[in-house]
């Protein structure tokens, strides 16, 4: 939103500067599109479009059913770290000790991804051979769960983060308002509150879903016996090279991650126009 007193030419400008950007970190992506939509491959010297590479992809067993765990762990991460987040931000609006709680709140940011699914491979595989010892039952066998929580301790502070940021312009009175007008806790969180950080709320999904779909390093080491269109595609190039379903497999992680964006955007537009 530009301003009275903004020249309309700057406004335009600060745009400009941003697109930009933006277009130029996005180039590799959009060649690895241009690539994947070749019927010659890489490197070819004449380009026929095709879908041919795509529909190959969908035509291949073993994909279908790493996309359908990839898609599985998505929707499991999103259910259970968007919540978790909006909570953390509301707690972080109570505590005294704000600093330290961000701190905890972003701290497995600061371990590198590898150590990070390494210590819980450890932690799931001691606890899971403690418990197996006392009642002879594996419950922490690596698998579904276990990379769901690897994933969860991944994407939880930016969920964090983002709506952190829209809850900022919202003010505790007015929930305190709602509860004396005889509304709930319930209520007037999804009356007043939620109303207000929807934004934050439905960007944090997008952000959750892009980092759970592209996650590799976490999800390899406590996937257990099944694969995820990540892991699939990495171990797939380190077998086989830059062949043309590489390309057309990472077209296809972008085109998700591009679209989950463009969902929000949509959303957020739609509903500003209204």
């Amino acid at each position: 939103m530009s301003h009275d007193y903004e020249s309309p030419w700057l406004y335009r400008a600060k745009w400009l500067y941003l697109l930009t950007i933006v277009g130029v970190l996005m180039l590799p992506v959009f060649y690895t599109l241009w690539i994947s939509f070749n019927q010659n491959g890489f490197g070819a010297a004449e380009y026929d479009f095709t879908f041919f590479w795509y529909g190959a992809l969908f035509e291949n067993d073993e994909i279908r059913v790493a996309l359908g765990w990839t898609v599985l762990i998505a929707l499991i991460v999103v259910g259970i770290t968007v919540p978790m987040g909006v909570l953390a931000a509301k707690f972080y609006q109570r505590t005294r000790f704000k600093v330290l709680f961000v701190f905890l709140m972003l701290s497995p940011l600061f371990v590198p991804a590898d150590i990070t699914a390494a210590a819980l491979l450890v932690y799931f595989k001691n606890l899971n051979a403690m418990i197996d010892g006392l009642i002879g039952i594996e419950v922490f066998d690596l698998g579904l769960w276990s990379a769901v929580v690897g994933q969860i301790t991944w994407c939880l502070p930016y969920a964090f983060v983002v709506i952190l940021v829209t809850m900022g312009r919202f003010r505790p009175e007015q929930t305190e308002a709602a509860r004396t007008c005889g509304a709930d806790a319930w209520q007037a969180f999804w009356q007043i509150e939620f109303p207000q950080i929807r934004p934050g709320v439905f960007s944090s999904c997008a952000f959750v879903v892009i980092l759970s779909f592209n996650e590799y390093v976490r999800t390899n080491f406590l996937k257990g016996g099944f694969d995820t269109f990540p892991t699939y595609l990495v171990s797939y190039m380190l077998n086989t090279g830059m062949t043309p379903e590489v390309y057309a497999m990472a077209g296809l992680v972008s085109m998700v991650s591009m679209a989950a964006i463009a969902l929000v955007l949509i959303l957020a537009l739609s509903r500003r126009a209204a």
